[in-house]
Parts: structure tokens; sequence; C-alpha cells
């Protein structure tokens, strides 16, 4: 019985951590209202990553995600998501999967995609951003 009380506090203590670790994660990232650049893609894996870029004088001044995915999924996209702050669009086309597996570390085989797919998902934010962008210059 004694065995079964520590087992049962020690999983209510990690769920208060992980609790408190997503309220602190989203209160430091919170989603960008309004972006000039927004992509939601769905890799042949299942899953989907999304991408939101808010500009200022033509540099990425932020940027917020959300994933359906696994944890190399999620550790790409919020890679290819810092990479991307302050740099101007023709900066952000050198943001490949190479250099976003390059920041996380490394990824197994099996996941080689999820770094693909975070790269995918930028290049249509950015896309989306550009299209935008058509209309006012001309």
């Amino acid at each position: 019985m004694e065995f079964f009380l520590w087992v049962l506090a020690g999983a209510g203590v990690l769920f208060v951590l992980v609790g408190v670790w997503i309220g602190i994660y989203f209160w430091l990232n919170p989603d960008v209202k309004d972006p000039d650049g927004k992509a939601c893609v769905t890799g042949s894996c299942g899953d989907t990553m999304e991408i939101c870029l808010k500009f200022r004088d033509n540099r990425v001044e932020k940027t917020s995600t959300w994933t359906n995915g696994c944890a190399y999924s999620f550790n790409c996209l919020h890679a290819a998501a810092d990479m991307a702050k302050g740099r101007n669009p023709d900066e952000l086309l050198h943001i490949d999967a190479d250099r976003i597996q390059h920041s996380v570390g490394s990824l197994p085989q099996d996941y080689l995609h999820c770094a693909k797919l975070a790269e995918d998902t930028l290049m249509a934010a950015l896309d989306d951003y550009m299209r935008k962008q058509i209309p006012k210059q001309g």
C-alpha cells in the first residue's frame, strides 16, 4: 500500500510539473495576432505543423508555432521558427532541412522527414507573406 501511495504522489508531482512547464511555455510564446504570413502543412507521416510570421521592417519580428506531431516535429518546427527571427525574406530561403537538422543536434534516420516538414511549413508561410506583398507594391 505504501508503494502505491509513493507512485501516486510521484505521478501527481509529474502532472503538476508538466502543467507548469506548459503554462510557462505558452506565456513566453504567445500566438501571433494577425500574422503577415501563415501556413499549416500536413506531412505524409500525418504530423501537422503550423507557423505564423509577423514582419516588421521586412524582417521576422515574431513567430508562433503549433504541431500535433512527435517531439522531433516539435523540435524541428521550433528550430525553424527560432532561425527565422530577425531575418528578411531572402535570408529565410536559406533555412532548409539540413540547417534545421543541424540546429536540433541530430535526428534518427526515421525522423529526418520532420526537418523537411518544418522547412516546407516555413517556406509556405513565407510564400503567404510574399503573396500578400504583391498588391501593396503595385
